[in-house]
Order: structure tokens, then sequence, then C-alpha cells
């Protein structure tokens, strides 16, 4: 809602505007109520086309000490729908690496001494993906996430 506002703002000016070039700069109140009216049916037209956006993005971090984990949306990816993600890894250290491992997928998309940002498409289908450093996944450095 908050982008919207700019933009009935923007449309309420512009058909104002509009309506004070189209009368010769008289500010009669019908040119304003039939201005207004237009403007108020514009800034309904946006918002019924606008729906809610999703993310097809996944963002991944390791390191720099013995954390790892995938978020979308800011928190803990727990379970996320199948489809095509961008998948975002941060290696904080040069001592991990990321691999991604699931239904049709064995992704190593940082290893070990890369440290810095990698960006992989992965598709992912239905089933539980393990995501790990594979140096220290015997002491408890994976997680996992559910798709459905």
């Amino acid at each position: 809602m908050i982008r919207r506002t700019p933009i009935a703002l923007f449309l309420v000016g512009a058909a104002l505007m509009l309506g004070a070039t189209a009368c010769g700069g008289d500010s009669s109140s019908s040119s304003g109520e039939t201005t207004t009216i237009e403007a108020s049916t514009t800034t309904e037209s946006i918002t019924a086309e606008s729906g809610p956006s999703t993310s097809a993005e996944l963002d991944g971090e390791v390191g720099p000490g013995f954390e790892i984990e995938v978020k979308q949306n800011g928190e803990d990816a727990e379970s996320v729908k199948a489809g095509t993600y961008t998948l975002k890894v941060e290696d904080k250290s040069d001592i991990h690496n990321f691999h991604l491992i699931g239904p049709g997928v064995d992704k190593e998309v940082t290893t070990v001494p890369f440290q810095g940002d990698q960006t992989v498409t992965v598709t992912l289908e239905p089933g539980t993906y393990t995501y790990q450093c594979d140096p220290h996944a015997s002491q408890g450095m994976k997680g996992t996430f559910e798709v459905t």
C-alpha cells in the first residue's frame, strides 16, 4: 500500500492539472469534482490489478563461525514451494563451503577456500533438502527445509 500512495497522488495531481488545462485554468467546482472522480476510478483500477508478489529467491549464508542457514524473505526457510529459485550464498569463511542436496539437486555452491558471494539458479522439486558445510557436517553444520 505504501507503493500505491505515491502513484495515487501522482494520478490525482496529473488529473487536476489536465482538468485545469482543459478548462482554460478555470477552477470551477464542477470540473474539480469530475477530475476527482476520474482520479479515484484510476486509483481503484491500479489497486485491483496489483496483487501480492512472490519471491523466487533464497539467501544462503555460511560462516564466519560454524553457522549455516537458508532464508526466504528474511526468515528461516523451513518450507518453500516447488519451483525455480535464485540462490544467493554469502560465504564468510575460507574454511567452509555451501552444499545443497535434495531431489534432483546436488550443488556445491561455494568451495573451500572460496570466500565471497555466489549466485546459482536451482529448480526445487517436492521433498527434503539439506544444506551443509561438507568439512563440518558431522559436527552439526547443516540444516534442512521442505519443498512442497
